[in-house]
């Protein structure tokens, strides 16, 4: 099941200053914690367990393909044109973006556009079966926007990984790791910032302790400084070993798999930053205030635009940037009567959110009063 993407800790920088002409509503709101997910490709070349790309049947994966490079130009180009602000940009969904034939005209497009002010970071998931020598020469970039790299690596061992990513590739993935690190480290190079995911389930529990001995060892011995942290990725740009909740499509097998990582964390004297706040009975209604109607819009690779990733259906498209400018779909009429009836929390119309209990997870975003009424 894929749920939302664990958000990290709010960036600790001064706030870039809006554009002439701007106002503290809309666009240029810049609402903390807030981050734009571009899915350019919804191709894998695993099927791990925890993702729909595992699904057999499932709408998300009925077609594949990638997003053109013209769409995320005109996504780009639009931002820039409102002012637009978003804390982060996740060029990552369902698929592996690493595959896209155009991965690095993207990937440098993203960053000039974050340089013009629109996102204060980029950031990119990958399960590293095709971070190459070329993908890293554009990962080692002198760009001076802060970039952080999901290396969703999962398991420690390789029956572990053949179980957990539904394939056995786990020793050319870890040469592909420790070529990064080396690159890197040579290079003395700042940015991106790696990230070694493990996401905690039954599966993979016993490896914790493992996992997170390997990968601080090895950037021990490159002279990389590194931590571990468990539910969020703590600001900096010291390389981090992450540990993350498995999101599950009911809130009772959550709240399993929660006790699971609470287990292994605490084992591991990695204090959590909040709680999981979701009920444990099944059909429980959604009693909050969802920050995605404000805070993380999705664009799929074929264009088509929804409010989170755990809408992975879209059975809240609000339309598609081929025919309409994002900036219109996300601050538009249509979108503003749905946040006027989210703040009551009325989810009607809204299959995909009556019954979600992720706005009451460790895994959630929040938002205040405050922001509701300064992002109209």
């Amino acid at each position: 099941m894929s749920g939302p993407l664990a958000p990290e800790a709010p960036l600790s920088e001064t706030p870039l200053s809006a554009p002439i002409g701007a106002t503290s509503r809309g666009p240029a709101a810049g609402l903390p914690g807030s981050y734009l997910v571009l899915e350019t490709t919804n191709t894998c070349s695993l099927a791990c367990v925890h993702c729909s790309v595992s699904e057999a049947g499932h709408p998300h994966h009925a077609r594949t393909g990638f997003l053109p490079l013209p769409t995320a130009d005109a996504v780009f180009a639009d931002l820039r044109a409102v002012g637009a602000r978003f804390d982060t940009l996740v060029l990552f969904w369902l698929g592996e973006p690493l595959v896209h034939p155009a991965f690095g005209p993207i990937y440098q497009a993203a960053l000039r556009t974050a340089s013009a002010g629109v996102f204060k970071k980029v950031e990119l998931h990958t399960n590293a079966t095709h971070l190459t020598a070329e993908k890293v020469r554009v990962a080692l970039n002198l760009a001076p926007v802060p970039q952080v790299w999901h290396l969703s690596l999962d398991a420690a061992t390789r029956e572990t990984y053949r179980r957990v990513k539904g394939a056995d590739r786990f020793g050319a993935v870890e040469a592909n790791v420790l070529g990064f690190l080396d690159a890197k480290a040579a290079r003395g190079a700042r940015w991106p910032r790696p990230v070694f995911q493990f996401i905690v389930s039954e599966n993979n529990a016993r490896e914790v302790a493992t996992f997170r001995a390997r990968w601080e060892a090895a950037c021990r011995a490159r002279g990389l400084p590194v931590r571990s942290a468990a539910q969020h990725v703590p600001p900096g740009e010291d390389a981090v070993v992450f540990f993350r909740q498995l999101d599950c499509p009911t809130p009772e097998e959550q709240a399993r798999q929660n006790t699971v990582f609470r287990r292994v964390m605490a084992a591991e004297g990695l204090p959590l930053p909040r709680e999981d706040r979701s009920p444990t009975a099944l059909g429980a209604e959604n009693a909050g205030v969802c920050a995605a109607f404000w805070k993380s819009p999705v664009i799929g690779w074929d264009g088509t635009v929804t409010t989170c990733t755990r809408d992975n259906r879209f059975q809240n498209a609000l339309g598609n940037v081929a025919d309409t400018p994002f900036s219109t779909l996300w601050w538009g009429p249509e979108m503003a009567e749905r946040r006027r009836r989210v703040a009551r929390v009325d989810y009607a119309g809204l299959s995909v959110c009556a019954s979600c209990f992720i706005p009451r997870s460790a895994n959630a975003s929040d938002i205040t009063t405050d922001e509701i009424e300064a992002h109209g």
